[in-house]
């Protein structure tokens, strides 16, 4: 995968925006920040899971997923995707974007 696959990814989803987030592209719905892309060289993103959905990804899924803290709280899974599997990157992001997005915009998915 790379960079512009994950953006494809996050953009597809529902009322999604990109904009700049420290200098870096980030995703958001309805305001709310749900992935943020890192540089570009290391085909990282951190996405928002949820303080459990953060665990489970980082348990099942080391090779590729790890617990990202900031100012002291678990805030993200720092995702590796350089050769993550197509279908479970999708899965990761479309997670992140319903952990954030209202249950009535959630819905359009299921």
């Amino acid at each position: 995968m790379d960079t512009s696959a994950v953006h494809a990814l996050a953009l597809g989803l529902p009322e999604v925006e990109e904009y700049e987030h420290g200098g870096l592209p980030a995703f958001r719905v309805r305001g709310a920040r749900f992935a943020t892309m890192l540089d570009p060289e290391t085909l990282t993103v951190n996405l928002m899971l949820g303080e459990a959905g953060i665990r489970e990804a980082a348990a099942a899924w080391p090779e590729h997923c790890s617990e990202q803290w900031y100012a002291g709280r678990l805030s993200s899974a720092h995702v590796d995707f350089s050769d993550i599997e197509p279908g479970l990157l999708r899965e990761l992001v479309t997670d992140a974007w319903r952990n954030r997005a209202p249950a009535a915009l959630r819905r359009l998915l299921d």
